[in-house]
């Protein structure tokens, strides 16, 4: 619940491979408070792991997922092909029930009622009630959404065609505003008074106030930044084409590090203590 509700705590950076993931490409990565989860897309599978001991204890089949979020209870995984997001339960492995989205369903961002899911081919996001699966809404944003991030009033959207973020007030879905970045936008992540957004053919992370988005300035990473995720104390980001995993400063953006890591590293994600990262070429999981 505390990932979920976004309360993060410092991480640590020593990085070596713990786990293989089930099936091929692995990228999306979930924390449930207990297990970490690992959607493999071309594995066509979902890896549950036991966080503590990276001992894999279960797999789940499931049509090309692509994102997930754990909503406290119950773990959203959506599937890229399928058009649906599925619901599951963590102290399991089945499937409560699967919901349809729009086309191309990324990204899945819980909160704190609601499930946010970024629909690629659309160019929309769509909004579900998390205890029941109703349909709230569908909302325009901008060409070929990717991931997303919520601040605890508005989500935020990387357009990747558009090289845009949306910003969407979650209780009613009205749009806040639309804000330039870098080139195709895919990763987004908060720190608690900015926005972060990993630029995948700019090879840049874009820095914005969350209050107003501002332009609070790039920081130039490496080829092909992926995913970006905040451990409390640092931004952490995939560079899928340099094979590495770079450690940033909040405040001003400044490189703290830069890690090897698997064959083109996509999917990170922060589980209170450290950081996991999806080497998708590898098929494997590292952490740091």
């Amino acid at each position: 619940m505390q990932i979920a509700t976004l309360r993060w705590y410092q991480g640590n950076d020593n990085g070596f491979t713990v786990a293989t993931a089930n099936g091929g490409h692995p990228i999306a990565v979930c924390f449930d408070g207990v297990n970490l989860w690992v959607g493999n897309f071309n594995g066509n599978s979902l890896t549950k792991i036991i966080d503590s001991t990276a001992t894999p204890v279960a797999t789940v089949p499931l049509t090309r997922p692509r994102g997930c979020a754990f909503d406290g209870i119950n773990l959203w995984v959506t599937s890229f092909t399928g058009n649906t997001v599925s619901k599951i339960r963590v102290t399991g492995t089945s499937i409560q029930a699967t919901f349809p989205t729009g086309s191309g369903p990324v990204a899945a961002v819980f909160d704190g009622a609601n499930i946010w899911i970024t629909n690629y081919n659309d160019g929309t996001v769509t909004k579900l009630r998390a205890s029941t699966g109703a349909n709230l809404g569908t909302f325009p944003v901008g060409l070929r959404p990717q991931e997303a991030a919520f601040d605890g009033s508005s989500l935020w959207v990387a357009n990747t065609m558009s090289n845009t973020v949306s910003k969407i007030r979650v209780s009613d879905g009205a749009s806040l505003g639309t804000f330039d970045v870098g080139l195709s936008p895919y990763g987004v992540a908060f720190d608690g008074s900015s926005i972060w957004v990993a630029n995948f053919d700019g090879g840049t992370v874009s820095h914005l106030r969350a209050s107003d988005g501002a332009d609070l300035g790039t920081v130039t990473v490496g080829g092909e930044p992926f995913g970006i995720a905040f451990d409390g104390q640092a931004i952490w980001v995939t560079n899928t084409q340099d094979n590495n995993v770079v450690k940033l400063r909040p405040g001003d953006g400044a490189i703290l590090g830069t890690f090897t890591a698997g064959n083109a590293p996509q999917g990170v994600a922060f589980d209170g203590t450290t950081i996991w990262v999806a080497n998708s070429q590898s098929n494997n999981i590292q952490r740091f």
